[in-house]
């Protein structure tokens, strides 16, 4: 059974879900943390300076095999690359799409778990140790997170069902718009608190005597891997975009609205953090453990502790939906199925192996690889290997393989963009790009 393939309405919808993949928990709880310990607007300005030139042809490499291959991602490799044997590249990028949602799905549920506290009212009074306890003894009762995790895969899969203009696309032009106005709002909030100097500083201040080799590449890590590069998403998105959009352009917006959203949640996070004096720290701890009670103490603090729980939900589901439609696309095309019935494929997939990361974080679990639970290895393998991987072989694959007039046609929409920006971009694709990304790999400081 043929299926017709979706297609983004227009050029806003299509930066709105574009982005929604790349904003992800990563930019709310990791990037303005890494920022501020590593020069502030120094690390800002690295950053931005490595995504144009790094990052942003990684990108476009995986645009131009989706939006000529016209297909889910193991289809589009073939369609496009001189040999059959490169589609194992995009059955590479659908195992890192299952093993990214694998634990994505487990974070993305504790957020709905605490939106519920939040409105409950339940984090009103309570110290850091209590948070704490608190916190642990949820992610170890096993079959709580185990519940929340179904509720937010049921979530995905009823805007998924819509398609992608209808479902996606009309979820993202929503759902983008209110993480920048609840970021604006919390943001705003911090603005009358005694730590805002200092929280702002933290994060927008340069400081260049912070700046070190490692700052570099951590800037490079974290740019890489906050636009979904790697794991089907973008390349499936990419067939998405209609033949008279600019690759380039879309690149570069969703860019930087991923730096911007990224700085304005470090503004609504650390003036709290310094207000209060905890300890600067990021990730899972930052959000579930030291942040809930912090808000509360806050003047309107119950409905900033709503507000904050429901940006990491939206945050969540934005990237979510991306690299699940990579998998749906690929059931649906390749098997020859229904949507419905990919969705229930993919349903079963995640939840079986979310369910497992899960239970791997209960005490005494027995669930590990390598020495660590199967939340942490899921994690960990795929920021480290399978995405770098699958980048590495995208920017060859396009930059040495694909016909230069094939990447000209893509990257300058057939003559309405710029030529000279295809011409860097594929010299950045021949000679720059892989031997930046295999350095990423060998300094081991990816994820």
């Amino acid at each position: 059974m043929e299926q017709e393939r979706g297609t983004f309405g227009s050029k806003f919808g299509a930066i709105a879900a574009i982005a929604g993949s790349a904003v992800g928990l990563g930019n709310i709880w990791k990037f303005p943390y890494v920022a501020g310990e590593n020069g502030g607007a120094a690390f800002l300005l690295i950053y931005i300076g490595i995504t144009l030139l790094i990052s942003i042809p990684v990108l476009l490499a995986e645009f131009t095999i989706g939006r000529r291959g016209k297909s889910n991602a193991y289809r589009s490799f073939i369609n496009v690359a001189p040999h059959k044997a490169w589609g194992a590249v995009g059955i590479l990028e659908l195992i890192g799409a299952v093993l990214v949602l694998s634990f994505y799905c487990v974070i993305a549920g504790w957020s709905l778990e605490y939106i519920v506290q939040s409105c409950a009212g339940g984090f009103e009074g309570m110290t850091q140790a209590q948070m704490d306890t608190q916190f642990n003894d949820f992610v170890a009762s096993g079959w709580r997170p185990i519940v929340w995790m179904a509720a937010f895969l049921v979530i995905n899969g009823f805007v998924l069902g819509l398609g992608v203009t209808k479902g996606i696309e009309r979820c993202s032009k929503f759902m983008i718009p209110a993480l920048f106005c609840i970021l604006v709002m919390l943001a705003g909030v911090n603005l009358w608190q005694p730590g805002f100097k200092e929280g702002a500083a933290f994060i927008l201040k340069p400081n260049w005597s912070a700046v070190t080799s490692q700052t570099i590449i951590k800037a490079l890590g974290q740019s890489f891997f906050s636009l979904s590069i790697g794991m089907a998403a973008m390349l499936t998105y990419g067939s998405y975009i209609k033949r008279q959009e600019s690759l380039v352009s879309v690149s570069v917006i969703v860019s930087f609205a991923t730096v911007l959203m990224a700085v304005l949640a470090g503004l609504a996070i650390f003036p709290s953090v310094f207000t209060y004096h905890v300890p600067v720290t990021s990730g899972p701890d930052l959000v579930f453990k030291t942040l809930p009670p912090l808000f509360a103490q806050l003047p309107g603090g119950y409905v900033i502790s709503i507000l904050f729980f429901v940006l990491l939900f939206f945050a969540a589901l934005t990237t979510s939906l991306s690299i699940m439609e990579s998998l749906v696309a690929f059931f649906t095309e390749e098997l020859h199925i229904k949507r419905i019935s990919a969705l229930g494929i993919c349903f079963a997939i995640i939840f079986v192996c979310s369910t497992l990361c899960a239970l791997s974080q209960m005490p005494d679990s027995s669930i590990t690889i390598a020495g660590m639970s199967l939340f942490d290895w899921t994690d960990t393998f795929s920021s480290n290997y399978v995405l770098p991987l699958a980048g590495l072989l995208c920017v060859v694959l396009v930059g040495w393989f694909v016909p230069k007039t094939t990447v000209e046609h893509e990257l300058t929409s057939s003559g309405r963009y710029s030529l000279f920006v295809f011409k860097f971009v594929l010299f950045m694709m021949r000679y720059v790009c892989p031997i930046v990304i295999m350095f990423m790999c060998i300094n081991g400081r990816i994820h």
